[in-house]
């Protein structure tokens, strides 16, 4: 089962969205100078399945997305856990995100996902805010591909 830790509104970590960040625990990279680290205990926080619902009803006013802040463990359990609430966001109308922090590609668990942003944190080359990132935010497209939307995060808003 998913824990949290804490949760709440964010209008910068998904470009367009007003998110509602849940902030999973369990989280394996172990990213030198993470921002979180408390994300890294297993089973930290509250189980997730016993408040999701009362923590959607709290800000449906509010959000327009659902950003899971991390993977839990990477397991199949929990990746299976997050898929399903992904597919009660969608039947509600919201869009949803998965803040991965592995450095891989979309694998096809993550395709039910609007955003995701891949990459671990690497102090030398900057946040998702750094045009020298390593990290970047991908948004699924009607045809079901990902386009790289990274340089929303920039102040200009263009590439390099």
């Amino acid at each position: 089962m998913l824990h949290y830790v804490e949760f709440g509104i964010s209008h910068t970590e998904v470009p367009t969205e007003t998110a509602l960040c849940i902030y999973i625990s369990g989280c394996q990279n172990r990213c030198i100078n993470c921002h979180y680290p408390e994300l890294q205990n297993v089973d930290a926080g509250e189980v997730l399945s016993d408040y999701f619902e009362q923590i959607l009803d709290l800000y449906h006013e509010y959000t327009t997305c659902v950003c899971f802040m991390g993977e839990g463990d990477g397991s199949a359990n929990s990746r299976l856990e997050l898929l399903q609430y992904t597919e009660e966001l969608h039947n509600r109308g919201y869009k949803a995100c998965l803040y991965s922090g592995r450095d891989t590609v979309i694998e096809d668990w993550m395709k039910q996902f609007d955003y995701v942003k891949l990459g671990s944190y690497k102090e030398q080359f900057g946040p998702l805010t750094s045009r020298t990132t390593n990290q970047k935010i991908l948004e699924r497209l009607s045809d079901g591909s990902y386009a790289d939307i990274t340089k929303l995060f920039w102040e200009d808003g263009e590439e390099i």
